[in-house]
């Protein structure tokens, strides 16, 4: 991949500035909402979510495409490492979290509690009806296309093309991360990791269709989780009741 200024304005203004800071920006003004009117505030929220990852993989793909770039390049590659089978203990690993973990909260009063112990403050931006785990789910789907395409098709190769392999994962995952400095450092961390093992999958596969499946299913897995854990407490019964 041949860089040009766009691409490195791209990354700063859009992939280092604006969605790191005005996503932190955003979600402090939407907990103040949150706090005041309950649940219409987090569909709000979820519908803007939508649309700003809509603006992320239109921005990405019209500028690959500028570039005249083959668009079949933001989904495949050329595999490195040559290892499958990690790929695939990575994905079976995965899987098995994305599956276990609602069917445990769903089965333990004890781990629900814990559940919602530990997301704090961010409860306000999980769903605690029916009416909002469905926008959740679909704000889910789109961030495994989006950010995919974004962080791992196009973000992972501009650091390829300055980069050895496992350091454009490493760049392009911190990137990730910091595109959820919202969540608070446990949440950057976290969303880094997963972004590296995305990476790790991408490079070793050659397509970008298993982390866009598996990032969706994480999603749409923690969606689920929350709504089993927070629907029936005081709390969320008062936020739906201002819906």
């Amino acid at each position: 991949m041949t860089l040009a200024l766009l691409d490195h304005l791209f990354v700063i203004i859009v992939l280092l500035l604006i969605f790191p800071v005005v996503g932190w920006w955003s979600y402090q003004r939407f907990k103040k909402q949150a706090l005041r009117i309950g649940e219409p505030a987090l569909l709000r929220e979820y519908r803007l979510t939508l649309v700003w990852l809509g603006a992320l993989l239109a921005a990405t793909v019209a500028l690959w495409v500028d570039m005249g770039r083959a668009l079949t390049g933001l989904v495949t590659r050329e595999p490195i490492w040559g290892l499958d089978s990690l790929a695939t203990g990575l994905a079976v690993g995965m899987g098995a979290m994305i599956l276990v973990r609602p069917l445990w909260i769903a089965a333990s009063r004890k781990m629900a509690d814990q559940f919602a112990q530990a997301v704090g403050d961010l409860a306000l931006f999980l769903p605690k009806s029916g009416r909002a785990l469905r926008w959740g789910l679909l704000v889910s789907v789109a961030a495994g296309v989006a950010e995919e395409i974004a962080y791992r098709g196009y973000l992972l190769p501009y650091f390829e093309a300055m980069l050895p392999a496992w350091a454009a994962i490493a760049a392009s995952s911190m990137l990730f991360g910091l595109a959820h400095a919202y969540q608070g450092a446990g949440g950057v961390v976290v969303t880094g990791l997963l972004g590296a093992i995305f990476g790790v999958i991408f490079v070793t596969t050659g397509s970008l269709l298993l982390p866009v499946l598996l990032h969706a299913l994480v999603d749409v897995s923690s969606m689920i989780t929350a709504y089993l854990a927070l629907r029936n407490r005081p709390e969320a019964t008062a936020a739906t009741a201002n819906a």
